[in-house]
């Protein structure tokens, strides 16, 4: 009998072999299980679904990939890639206290399109692969509003990407930096997407359908921080990567780094490539614009 975590709140499993399909004591959610035939693989699942539930989609996905490299009939990779690019985060319903899934990757396309979800099925038993199109016809339903909601918002020329509070839940300077940059990009006429401001009047509603109409329609993304760690911070990374993502895909946008009090060489590893700006070099407002 194997012993792994559960991927929806990460209590233990205890799975009893040859089985797929299995049920958390814990969360009580029935759950599709993947090959656990050595120890590496579980704890390589152990270490991926881990990120996934911190909704750290992308160290996630370079796991799951390895795994996929190693053995490519394995469903349950398949399935768990799927998760990532859609950042499926699973939360507790408050009246059922049953565990749903929240979209926080819109995509364009529908996950019955996607190439790893038909893989999952190509490999899947019956039990998983109920389970599946069951979860992927609930992540569809959520996907639909979402585009219909977002279709409906006005385009932004700018997105300003950012830390809003630190550990202690404090307001960051950055969060008061980037509410300068937006009254100054304002007073010259382009229409910012700021979350401080933007979403105020979205409190108690899903911000994924505003996020990605405002990703999708700005042509450039200021990404700017005081500290490497705020760069690195969950959902600022959420939101540069799949920026990232649209210009690698042929989108004509550009990502504007731009720091201060720091070292330009501590910024992600992904920005090399791009052209930074030091928020606290005389002239820098001029030279954004």
């Amino acid at each position: 009998m194997a012993m792994f975590k559960c991927k929806m709140c990460g209590g233990n499993l205890e799975v009893k072999d040859n089985e797929s399909v299995a049920i958390c004591e814990y969360c009580g959610t029935q759950q599709t299980l993947p090959k656990l035939d050595d120890d590496k693989r579980v704890n390589l699942y152990d270490r991926a679904n881990h990120f996934r539930r911190h909704n750290e989609f992308d160290k996630a996905i370079n796991i799951y990939e390895s795994i996929l490299s190693d053995d490519g009939t394995d469903a349950e990779a398949y399935w768990s890639l799927v998760l990532c690019r859609y950042g499926i985060e699973y939360v507790e319903d408050p009246t059922t206290h049953k565990r749903v899934p929240t979209v926080n990757r819109v995509q364009y396309t529908s996950i019955f399109d996607d190439a790893d979800y038909q893989s999952a099925l190509k490999y899947a038993d019956e039990y998983q692969k109920e389970i599946y199109k069951q979860e992927a016809t609930i992540i569809n339903e959520i996907q639909k509003e979402i585009l219909a909601i977002s279709q409906k918002e006005e385009p932004f020329d700018v997105f300003i990407c950012y830390k809003e509070t630190d550990k202690e839940g404090k307001r960051t300077q950055d969060s008061v930096l980037a509410n300068e940059l937006y009254h100054q990009l304002t007073l010259e006429g382009f229409k910012v997407f700021f979350s401080r401001i933007t979403l105020e009047d979205r409190i108690g509603t899903e911000y994924e359908p505003y996020i990605f109409a405002a990703l999708n329609s700005a042509k450039v993304m200021v990404v700017l921080g005081t500290k490497a760690e705020y760069f690195q911070g969950v959902w600022v990374k959420n939101e540069w990567s799949r920026y990232l993502a649209l210009i690698k895909n042929g989108a004509k946008k550009a990502l504007i780094p731009a720091y201060r009090d720091m070292d330009p060489y501590d910024l992600p590893e992904e920005f090399s490539h791009l052209q930074a700006q030091d928020m606290s070099k005389l002239g820098f407002m001029q030279d954004l614009i």
